[in-house]
């Protein structure tokens, strides 16, 4: 009776008891779940059911301590004033779902001790040239180093740094192509291949484009040497910068950037080619067979978007050129139907009809207006996609369409008014 009164005072001095919580019966089973009481009964929550007792069937219940008292206890048995104490109950509060408390305790470290490297670390902060940077400033920082030539301390100390503080996948992918460029730059043109290789299988179009064309360049060129058949870039001297400002046609180095520029260059012009002689082919079957010249406009075009991803906006005129080919090509279907809407809308109120055949008629022209409607909006999407360059056509498609819709207004009103 003397344990069954220490169990029922103990239990009455539960306001909460978290899950682990042993309930021993009097009759010797056991159980593991959260403890409760009502009134005089003991109520025991399992993962698939609630168990009730009376308190005279309980043994004793023996409580886990909930990880907020467990922290307490343990804070209690840690000196304050050592960071690497502190920091093993940090680590231990985040384990355990504590994290205000595990911040809290990461904020007093680092006032005790600045430069704590471990808490710096799970902070998120990179260590670049003495300083703690976060990870977002530390890219930047570690990108100047590459522009400076300090490629040996990239390679040695930073970027290992910073892939081990990334945490998101284009943190991941930043890093990686930092990587990239800075073996590039120090002539490991075979370790930069499998990084530039790996990083495209992980990026879209189009960065993937171009990630993978470096990859492809320093594979066919392992000994890191690209002929130059024209300077590069070829408006440095127009733009007064001299022999100096390019470099001259010749082998160069691929570890140089402006020489990579080139190659690239070199791949975009090949696509641009490509997409020119499917246009001329397009072009040819337009009168004659319009859906397969859509298709090699189609063509053309993917063509010009490889060439952009390899150099950015070296194809826009002549992706803007297909839009053009395209926007007259609509044109033209868009004012076959015009026409013969204005044919019907000649006769109305000059030929005698009946009225269910006037009605037949007007239905008919709306039929028109609706396919003049749908053919101007697919030229107005094109046209949208190059604003600056394809103004009028913008202007003249949405002019059109106004004047279609307040045409098709007065018809469905004339309809309504007939009924």
């Amino acid at each position: 009776m003397v344990r069954v009164a220490l169990s029922a005072c103990l239990v009455a001095m539960l306001a909460a008891v978290a899950s682990g919580d042993s309930l021993i019966l009097t009759d010797g089973r056991t159980f593991t779940g959260t403890v409760a009481v009502e009134g005089d009964t003991v109520l025991i929550t399992l993962p698939h059911a609630t168990l009730r007792f009376s308190k005279s069937a309980v043994e004793r219940i023996e409580l886990k301590a909930t990880p907020e008292q467990q922290f307490r206890k343990k804070l209690g048995e840690t000196a304050l004033d050592d960071p690497n104490a502190l920091f093993s109950l940090a680590e231990w509060a985040g384990r355990n779902g504590l994290d205000r408390r595990a911040a809290d305790l990461y904020a007093l470290i680092l006032r005790l001790e600045a430069d704590h490297a471990p808490t710096r670390r799970v902070l998120g902060y990179v260590r670049v040239q003495k300083q703690w940077l976060p990870i977002d400033k530390a890219v930047e920082q570690a990108r100047g180093m590459l522009e400076a030539g300090r490629r040996a301390a990239l390679l040695d100390d930073v970027l290992p740094a910073l892939k081990g503080a990334a945490s998101t996948r284009e943190q991941h992918n930043s890093i990686a192509e930092l990587l990239g460029q800075t073996q590039l730059r120090s002539r490991l043109f075979s370790a930069a291949a499998e990084t530039f290789a790996a990083l495209a299988k992980k990026l879209e179009p189009p960065a993937a484009v171009r990630i993978a064309a470096i990859a492809t360049i320093l594979e066919e060129h392992a000994d890191g040497m690209y002929v130059l058949r024209e300077a590069y870039p070829p408006t440095a001297r127009l733009l007064g910068g001299g022999a100096s400002a390019s470099i001259q046609p010749g082998p160069a180095s691929l570890s140089l950037p402006k020489v990579l520029e080139a190659a690239l260059r070199d791949l975009a012009k090949k696509q641009i080619a490509a997409g020119r002689k499917l246009m001329d082919e397009a072009q040819k079957l337009e009168r004659t067979d319009p859906d397969p010249a859509a298709l090699k406009y189609a063509q053309a075009d993917q063509a010009f978007v490889r060439a952009d991803a390899l150099v950015a906006g070296i194809a826009r005129s002549h992706r803007v050129e297909i839009c053009r080919r395209r926007i007259a090509s609509i044109r033209k279907d868009a004012d076959v139907e015009a026409r013969k809407f204005d044919e019907l809308w000649g006769k109305l109120g000059v030929r005698d009809m009946s009225p269910q055949a006037l009605r037949e008629m007007v239905r008919r022209m709306m039929h028109l207006l609706d396919n003049t409607s749908t053919d101007l909006g697919k030229a107005l999407a094109i046209a949208k996609r190059y604003p600056r360059e394809l103004v009028l056509e913008v202007e003249w498609a949405e002019l059109d369409l106004t004047t279609v819709q307040r045409k098709r207004t007065v018809l469905v009103k004339w309809l309504d008014d007939t009924k």
